[in-house]
Protein backbone atom coordinates (compact mmCIF):
# COMPACT_ATOMS: atom_id res chain seq x y z
CA UNK A 1 0.00 0.00 0.00
CA UNK A 2 2.83 2.12 0.99
CA UNK A 3 3.62 2.56 -3.01
CA UNK A 4 0.00 3.36 -3.72
CA UNK A 5 0.57 5.55 -1.19
CA UNK A 6 3.52 7.32 -2.43
CA UNK A 7 2.20 7.34 -6.18
CA UNK A 8 -1.27 8.99 -5.45
CA UNK A 9 0.99 11.82 -3.36
CA UNK A 10 2.77 11.99 -7.23
CA UNK A 11 -0.29 12.32 -9.05
CA UNK A 12 -1.98 13.90 -7.07
CA UNK A 13 1.07 16.85 -7.44
CA UNK A 14 0.60 16.68 -10.90
CA UNK A 15 -3.03 17.24 -10.81
CA UNK A 16 -2.99 20.31 -8.80
CA UNK A 17 -0.56 21.87 -11.36
CA UNK A 18 -2.59 20.69 -13.91
CA UNK A 19 -6.20 22.06 -11.83
CA UNK A 20 -3.73 25.65 -11.95
CA UNK A 21 -3.12 25.15 -15.54
CA UNK A 22 -7.00 24.62 -16.46
CA UNK A 23 -7.63 28.01 -13.84
CA UNK A 24 -5.44 29.78 -16.03
CA UNK A 25 -7.67 28.74 -18.93
CA UNK A 26 -10.34 29.75 -17.34
CA UNK A 27 -9.20 33.36 -16.70
CA UNK A 28 -8.11 33.91 -20.06
CA UNK A 29 -11.21 32.61 -21.30
CA UNK A 30 -13.17 35.51 -19.18
CA UNK A 31 -10.43 38.22 -20.33
CA UNK A 32 -11.35 36.94 -23.93
CA UNK A 33 -15.12 37.39 -23.39
CA UNK A 34 -14.39 40.64 -21.76
CA UNK A 35 -12.40 42.30 -24.34
CA UNK A 36 -14.54 41.23 -27.12
CA UNK A 37 -17.44 42.43 -24.60
CA UNK A 38 -16.23 46.03 -24.45
CA UNK A 39 -14.41 45.91 -27.92
CA UNK A 40 -18.06 45.30 -29.46
CA UNK A 41 -19.70 47.63 -27.33
CA UNK A 42 -17.25 50.74 -27.80
CA UNK A 43 -16.06 50.11 -30.98
CA UNK A 44 -18.85 48.27 -33.15
CA UNK A 45 -16.09 45.33 -33.84
CA UNK A 46 -15.99 41.72 -32.52
CA UNK A 47 -12.61 39.71 -32.20
CA UNK A 48 -13.09 36.86 -34.16
CA UNK A 49 -12.91 33.59 -32.56
CA UNK A 50 -13.67 34.11 -29.29
CA UNK A 51 -16.19 32.34 -28.33
CA UNK A 52 -14.06 29.58 -30.55
CA UNK A 53 -11.09 29.92 -28.02
CA UNK A 54 -13.17 29.98 -24.98
CA UNK A 55 -15.00 27.10 -25.76
CA UNK A 56 -11.36 24.59 -26.21
CA UNK A 57 -10.11 26.32 -23.01
CA UNK A 58 -13.86 25.82 -21.00
CA UNK A 59 -13.34 21.96 -22.65
CA UNK A 60 -10.07 21.47 -21.83
CA UNK A 61 -10.08 22.99 -18.19
CA UNK A 62 -12.48 20.56 -17.58
CA UNK A 63 -10.94 17.20 -18.99
CA UNK A 64 -7.73 18.23 -17.31
CA UNK A 65 -9.37 19.04 -13.91
CA UNK A 66 -10.87 14.92 -13.82
CA UNK A 67 -8.49 13.75 -11.94
CA UNK A 68 -7.92 16.51 -9.28
CA UNK A 69 -11.83 16.02 -8.58
CA UNK A 70 -11.32 11.95 -8.39
CA UNK A 71 -8.04 12.49 -5.79
CA UNK A 72 -10.08 15.37 -4.01
CA UNK A 73 -13.91 13.09 -4.26
CA UNK A 74 -15.58 16.25 -5.79
CA UNK A 75 -17.60 13.83 -8.18
CA UNK A 76 -21.38 14.23 -7.82
CA UNK A 77 -22.87 11.24 -5.90
CA UNK A 78 -26.11 10.69 -4.42
CA UNK A 79 -26.15 9.67 -0.98
CA UNK A 80 -29.34 9.54 0.39
CA UNK A 81 -29.37 5.86 1.69
CA UNK A 82 -25.19 5.50 1.54
CA UNK A 83 -24.78 7.05 4.62
CA UNK A 84 -26.58 4.86 6.83
CA UNK A 85 -25.55 1.62 5.22
CA UNK A 86 -22.66 -0.52 7.25
CA UNK A 87 -18.76 0.37 6.42
CA UNK A 88 -18.36 -3.08 4.50
CA UNK A 89 -21.11 -2.17 2.00
CA UNK A 90 -20.22 1.59 1.91
CA UNK A 91 -16.40 0.46 0.97
CA UNK A 92 -17.76 -2.01 -1.67
CA UNK A 93 -19.83 0.82 -3.37
CA UNK A 94 -17.28 3.60 -3.53
CA UNK A 95 -15.26 0.78 -5.03
CA UNK A 96 -17.92 -0.11 -7.92
CA UNK A 97 -18.54 3.39 -8.07
CA UNK A 98 -15.57 4.43 -9.03
CA UNK A 99 -14.86 1.15 -11.36
CA UNK A 100 -18.10 2.19 -12.96
CA UNK A 101 -16.98 6.41 -13.35
CA UNK A 102 -13.71 5.71 -14.73
CA UNK A 103 -14.39 2.45 -16.75
CA UNK A 104 -16.92 5.45 -18.34
CA UNK A 105 -14.48 8.06 -18.87
CA UNK A 106 -12.04 4.95 -20.12
CA UNK A 107 -14.39 4.01 -22.81
CA UNK A 108 -14.78 7.54 -24.25
CA UNK A 109 -11.28 8.17 -23.76
CA UNK A 110 -11.10 5.20 -26.45
CA UNK A 111 -13.42 6.84 -28.38
CA UNK A 112 -11.35 9.54 -28.29
CA UNK A 113 -8.22 8.28 -29.16
CA UNK A 114 -9.78 7.33 -32.63
CA UNK A 115 -11.26 11.09 -32.91
CA UNK A 116 -7.59 12.37 -32.18
CA UNK A 117 -5.80 9.66 -34.49
CA UNK A 118 -8.20 10.40 -37.36
CA UNK A 119 -7.50 14.37 -36.33
CA UNK A 120 -4.12 14.22 -36.98
CA UNK A 121 -3.94 12.22 -39.98
CA UNK A 122 -6.11 14.35 -42.12
CA UNK A 123 -4.98 17.47 -40.64
CA UNK A 124 -8.71 18.47 -39.60
CA UNK A 125 -9.17 22.64 -38.89
CA UNK A 126 -12.48 23.94 -37.65
CA UNK A 127 -14.52 25.45 -39.82
CA UNK A 128 -14.31 28.95 -38.55
CA UNK A 129 -12.84 31.86 -39.59
CA UNK A 130 -9.81 30.84 -37.25
CA UNK A 131 -9.48 27.44 -38.88
CA UNK A 132 -7.99 26.22 -35.48
CA UNK A 133 -6.37 22.92 -35.98
CA UNK A 134 -8.23 20.62 -33.96
CA UNK A 135 -5.69 18.71 -32.57
CA UNK A 136 -4.80 21.25 -30.30
CA UNK A 137 -7.42 21.18 -28.39
CA UNK A 138 -8.04 17.52 -29.22
CA UNK A 139 -5.01 16.37 -27.68
CA UNK A 140 -5.69 18.47 -24.67
CA UNK A 141 -8.81 16.87 -23.85
CA UNK A 142 -7.71 13.44 -24.57
CA UNK A 143 -4.35 13.87 -22.18
CA UNK A 144 -6.87 14.63 -19.43
CA UNK A 145 -9.29 11.64 -19.95
CA UNK A 146 -5.91 9.63 -20.15
CA UNK A 147 -4.84 11.07 -16.76
CA UNK A 148 -8.00 10.77 -14.86
CA UNK A 149 -7.96 6.78 -16.43
CA UNK A 150 -4.56 6.49 -14.94
CA UNK A 151 -5.44 8.47 -11.30
CA UNK A 152 -9.10 6.38 -11.13
CA UNK A 153 -7.52 2.94 -11.54
CA UNK A 154 -4.96 3.96 -8.97
CA UNK A 155 -7.79 5.03 -6.74
CA UNK A 156 -9.45 1.59 -7.28
CA UNK A 157 -6.62 -0.37 -6.66
CA UNK A 158 -5.96 1.16 -3.34
CA UNK A 159 -10.14 1.12 -2.44
CA UNK A 160 -9.61 -2.67 -3.40
CA UNK A 161 -6.60 -3.17 -1.24
CA UNK A 162 -8.88 -1.66 1.78
CA UNK A 163 -11.41 -3.52 1.02
CA UNK A 164 -8.89 -6.64 1.37
CA UNK A 165 -7.51 -6.02 4.06
CA UNK A 166 -10.76 -4.97 5.50
CA UNK A 167 -9.83 -1.27 6.58
CA UNK A 168 -12.87 0.02 5.63
CA UNK A 169 -11.65 4.06 7.00
CA UNK A 170 -9.10 3.95 4.19
CA UNK A 171 -11.38 3.32 1.40
CA UNK A 172 -13.86 5.85 3.09
CA UNK A 173 -10.84 8.17 3.17
CA UNK A 174 -9.71 8.01 -1.02
CA UNK A 175 -13.45 7.24 -2.47
CA UNK A 176 -16.03 8.06 -0.02
CA UNK A 177 -18.39 10.72 -0.39
CA UNK A 178 -16.71 13.48 2.28
CA UNK A 179 -18.56 13.89 5.54
CA UNK A 180 -20.16 16.98 6.42
CA UNK A 181 -17.38 17.76 9.04
CA UNK A 182 -14.90 17.41 6.06
CA UNK A 183 -16.31 19.59 4.00
CA UNK A 184 -16.88 22.32 6.67
CA UNK A 185 -13.13 21.40 7.23
CA UNK A 186 -12.18 22.26 3.57
CA UNK A 187 -14.54 25.45 3.24
CA UNK A 188 -12.50 26.46 6.09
Amino acid sequence: MAFFDKLLTGLEGISLRVVWLSGGLLILAAAIVTVDVFMRKIFGISMAGADEITGYAFGSSIMLSLSYALIHRSNIRIDAAYQHMPAPIRAFLDVFGMILLVGFIGYVAWRAGFLLSDTYEYGSRAITPLRTPLAIPQTLWFSGMVFAVITGTVLIITGLIGIFKRDWRSVSERLGIPTVDEQIKDEI
